[in-house]
């Protein structure tokens, strides 16, 4: 899951959305006319349609498991982490494909070129005597590389008051800045980028970030989700160095920072897949990311929506409901949701209307979460049904489920912008669980939902596949009812 909205992600370029030819649907229309195959033999029997709770039968903690192992031992053994243009990226792409087409889907790749982000290594940030490295700082996602050696100017917060939410989103709130500035800020209502770029407008040298309720030893990084945009360095850091710069900035001292990142191009693609309905222009949408952060391998955040997608894969091979089942694996969710909005902003308006729904899949096994469905304010019409939908599914599945905001924060977004009805399941990423979140899910309230969101530590061990189960079975259920019945989605 990325950790901001994009409101602004890479350019779109169009894609090839899935067509039946006119030659193929009347072909398929005289052999069923007729019953019987051009050879004058019988034809093979006609695919059935799907029954939900067979289909959410079959996901199970063990089928996830299997499908998680195998992608956590591709991640690990080559770079360590799933993020665009890594080695490890493409061998799970290749998996993806291999095993739907074995489950009988139609495979489609939307192949582009994007922008990786590199840490090279080696940045740091001298401050009050003390020297932070790469434990309690990482450069954000296409920052450029720099130094900058200058007074701390942190905005008015404190290291354990709530989030500030007035402050660094307007380069008014920056004030006159001293020459050379290193600018301290928090979270605000906006994206990071948004405060970069106010930051950078008032004339500061460098950005840091900062959260006041991140766990010790933990470093968030978010994206600025397009290089060049922000042109000064920009780091996030640890509750240590945090602290530090906080103490800095009320003496007036001064820091030192350094960033080693570059950026490249390199080729990448979304993998795409369907399984063909009998009724042309309905289509039921569902997704999830494959790609990591750089900081791990991804396996709740979005190994779990990719397990999930699979089994609902297979679960459906050789079935044959009323409305086509598309799934997506997205590129660059990391980088600021790359793939799914430039697949999404290309849709004809034809192709838009026909996906009834987009059911979104980022998160759905965190060791300390809960049964989230997406239940976004201003959401395109047709989302609240759905919402309203998937929501008695996961009641079915053994969930308790609750609504849950996330603000556009992951694939779904570029389908709301084109108009698309939207849907989801999470069960939390960073951000402490609240009480009523806790209510029948067993997560302790105050703590993260997954204190390993973006870190190595999000592996496998990490993983909770009971509350996986119940999100992913919930999401079976929901697109066989939808898939079978189409009429319950359109508007």
């Amino acid at each position: 899951m990325a950790q901001i909205p994009a409101s602004a992600a890479a350019p779109p370029r169009p894609h090839r959305p899935f067509r039946v030819p006119a030659v193929v649907l009347g072909a398929l229309a005289v052999g069923l006319a007729f019953g019987s195959t051009g050879c004058g033999q019988p034809a093979p029997p006609s695919p059935r349609q799907p029954d939900a709770a067979t289909v959410a039968a079959a996901i199970t903690e063990d089928v996830l498991r299997a499908d998680l192992q195998v992608l956590g031992g591709l991640t690990t053994s080559s770079e360590g982490h799933r993020s665009v243009g890594s080695d490890a990226y493409d061998a799970a792409a290749a998996m993806i494909e291999g095993e739907l087409e074995a489950a009988g889907w139609t495979l489609a790749s939307d192949a582009y070129d994007d922008v990786a982000f590199v840490d090279e290594g080696g940045s740091f940030l001298e401050v009050g005597g003390r020297t932070f490295a790469a434990a309690d700082l990482k450069a954000l996602v296409f920052a450029p590389a720099g130094e900058v050696e200058g007074p701390v100017i942190a905005l008015d917060w404190q290291l354990d008051a709530p989030v500030d939410s007035a402050k660094g989103c307007a380069v008014t709130h920056y004030s006159i800045l001293p020459a050379n500035s290193i600018v301290v800020v928090s979270q605000g209502p906006c994206l990071r980028r948004e405060q970069a770029l106010a930051a950078q407008q008032a004339g500061a040298a460098a950005f840091v970030a900062v959260y006041p309720g991140i766990p010790s030893g933990l470093v968030y990084r978010p994206t600025l989700i397009e290089p060049t945009a922000v042109e000064i360095p920009a780091a996030g850091v640890s509750r240590a160095a945090a602290a530090a710069l906080l103490e800095a900035a009320s003496t007036r001292e001064t820091a030192h920072l350094v960033t080693r990142v570059r950026t490249r191009q390199v080729p990448t693609r979304s993998v795409i897949a369907e399984l063909p309905g009998t009724e042309p222009g309905a289509v039921i949408m569902l997704g999830a990311h494959l790609d990591s952060a750089l900081e791990g391998p991804g396996i709740n955040d979005d190994g779990s929506g990719v397990a999930a997608l699979l089994a609902i894969a297979r679960a459906l091979a050789g079935t044959r409901p009323r409305a086509t089942v598309r799934l997506a694996f997205w590129s660059g969710e990391e980088l600021g949701l790359h793939g799914s909005y430039r697949y999404a902003t290309a849709l004809s308006t034809e192709d838009a209307r026909a996906i009834l729904v987009y059911a979104n899949v980022d998160m759905i096994a965190s060791p300390n979460g809960f049964a989230g469905v997406y239940d976004e304010p201003g959401a395109p019409v047709g989302s609240a049904a759905a919402r309203d939908l998937l929501t008695s599914a996961v009641e079915r599945a053994g969930g308790t489920p609750i609504g849950v905001d996330i603000s556009g924060g992951s694939d779904h977004y570029g389908f709301a912008e084109s108009g698309v009805a939207t849907a989801g399941v999470f069960s939390g990423a960073g951000e402490p669980v609240t009480a009523e979140q806790s209510t029948g899910s067993g997560a302790v309230a105050g703590r993260p939902a997954d204190a390993c969101y973006h870190q190595l530590c999000d592996d496998l061990e990490n993983a909770n596949l009971r509350l996986a189960r119940v999100l992913a079975a919930g999401l079976a259920d929901f697109t066989v009812r939808v898939a079978n019945n189409p009429e319950l989605l359109r508007h």
